[in-house]
């Protein structure tokens, strides 16, 4: 077996921490610190999957759920497994346009509303911090490393 170069193995290691590192608990902590009584009971049910969907149908007016899949990284069957979750927990509602029967749509509900801002505070707060951390490094540093993280999952898709 060829030994990994020592930095790539090092990488390779990081890589699986970060894959490894489960921050729902952390999710959750911050939601329900802000969180509106009328929500509280569904967020410990809810998922870091569960709130990656919220947001992007939040992005939306509405959106069928084969334009949702495009925005993500899963495979269709396992958006719909989630979508349906959500729907039974009244998150999201399903239904079809007057215009449309054939497709699917997808909105969220005023509790899906509520909580996809919330998550939405999750983000800014942890986006501010990641900012913070890039400073201490060029944009020349950034790029270098995107572009290695980008030919990993090159390698790993093929």
């Amino acid at each position: 077996m060829q030994k990994l170069n020592p930095l790539l193995h090092q990488l390779d290691q990081e890589l699986h921490r970060y894959l490894a590192f489960d921050n729902t608990k952390k999710v959750h902590e911050h939601l329900l610190e802000y969180d509106e009584e009328s929500v509280s009971d569904i967020i410990p049910k809810i998922s870091v999957t569960d709130l990656d969907i919220i947001s992007r149908i939040a992005n939306y007016h509405e959106i069928r759920i084969k334009e949702l899949v495009d925005t993500v990284y899963f495979p269709q069957g396992t958006v719909s497994k989630i979508v349906n979750r959500l729907v039974k927990k009244e998150l999201i509602r399903k239904y079809h346009r007057s215009d449309n029967k054939k497709d699917v749509y997808l909105k969220l509900t005023a509790n899906g509303q509520i909580i996809a801002k919330l998550h939405e505070k999750y983000h800014e707060k942890e986006n501010k911090k990641l900012n913070e951390l890039g400073t201490n490094f060029s944009n020349s540093d950034l790029q270098k490393l995107t572009e290695i993280l980008r030919k990993i999952n090159e390698l790993r898709e093929n």
